[in-house]
């Protein structure tokens, strides 16, 4: 497995430091530690001696600043040290958004892990325009991740919920949680949530019309039918989750899938959401899905957002 943890020397990179220190990731996987140092912006409107000047100044600013950067990321492979990983540190100088993605495309990337900008208790994620661009943008799984002080993760297992429709995107869900090893006494709680707006819908749709009552038997048939799908895919999704140290419980609800998933989420106090990018009817794999998009933004915890990697 080839992961990707962009880092900067703020607090924003302490939650994604922090997961990792968690997870275990899978033996021998390629873990590249990558710090951007910010090009400065253009210099105009000044004398030709002047700008070379700044310009030499510059360099040597990039060179201290970019040495700083090395330091850094050798500080996170110590702490990293325990992982059964080959470490990979690259110091680049550039845009932050635009070297990333450069990277999980040279590099084959399967997971990137970054941080994101503070957290509004009014309004959950407010992402910072480097990790909104790289979850938009990048073809692989992407782990947003929240730095929480209040919430340590120390000496504990983690509290993951897990949201399920059946489509390409969730199954590769499933597998993301059985590749990385969990803390023992981890928990993951399995959601699927029904629509119960399509029941709504086809009730008004009957409404009036002639043989009413057996349209409306028809439609409860339906939704019960809905249900027992949904049971079943819960008890599926159970069965291919394959780590015996996790503690398994399935929820089955109606209503909006994103507000359901945000409900879930702080009522079980998750550390961590996993949902795939595109939902069943997700129609463009590069493209965010509506309601991964509306979960990253508004959860108040880390998200990882899992794509399903096409066979070739």
């Amino acid at each position: 497995m080839k992961v990707l943890l962009a880092v900067e020397q703020t607090r924003i990179s302490v939650g994604a430091i922090r997961l990792l220190t968690k997870l275990t990731l899978p033996s021998r996987s390629d873990l590249i530690l990558l710090h951007v140092n910010a090009v400065p912006q253009k210099i105009t409107g000044l004398a030709k001696e002047r700008i070379l000047k700044i310009s030499q100044q510059v360099q040597e600013v990039q060179k201290k600043v970019s040495e700083q950067a090395r330091q850094f990321l050798s500080k996170i492979e110590k702490t990293l040290r325990r992982q059964d990983v080959v470490f990979h540190p690259q110091v680049k100088i550039g845009f932050p958004g635009e070297e990333i993605l450069k990277t999980i495309h040279s590099k084959g990337i399967d997971l990137v892990v970054l941080g994101t900008r503070s957290y509004s208790q009014a309004a959950g994620f407010f992402l910072g325009s480097v990790s909104q661009w790289v979850l938009q943008e990048a073809p692989c799984s992407v782990v947003i991740a929240r730095n929480r002080p209040h919430k340590k993760l120390k000496d504990r297992g983690m509290k993951v919920l897990l949201a399920t429709d059946g489509s390409p995107d969730s199954g590769a869900a499933v597998d993301f949680i059985n590749m990385m090893g969990f803390p023992a006494s981890s928990e993951v709680m399995i959601l699927h949530v029904i629509k119960k707006q399509v029941y709504e819908t086809e009730r008004a749709l009957m409404t009036g019309r002639e043989n009413e009552k057996e349209f409306a038997k028809l439609a409860e048939e339906l939704f019960e039918a809905r249900g027992q799908q949904g049971a079943n895919l819960l008890e599926q999704t159970s069965k291919r989750l394959s780590s015996p140290d996790l503690t398994i419980q399935k929820r089955l609800v109606y209503g909006n899938a994103a507000n359901e998933i945000l409900k879930a989420a702080r009522l079980m106090k998750a550390d961590l959401i996993v949902v795939g990018s595109q939902g069943s009817t997700g129609v463009k794999r590069m493209f965010l899905g509506s309601v991964s998009n509306k979960v990253v933004h508004s959860a108040g915890c880390s998200v990882a957002v899992i794509r399903h990697k096409e066979k070739k």
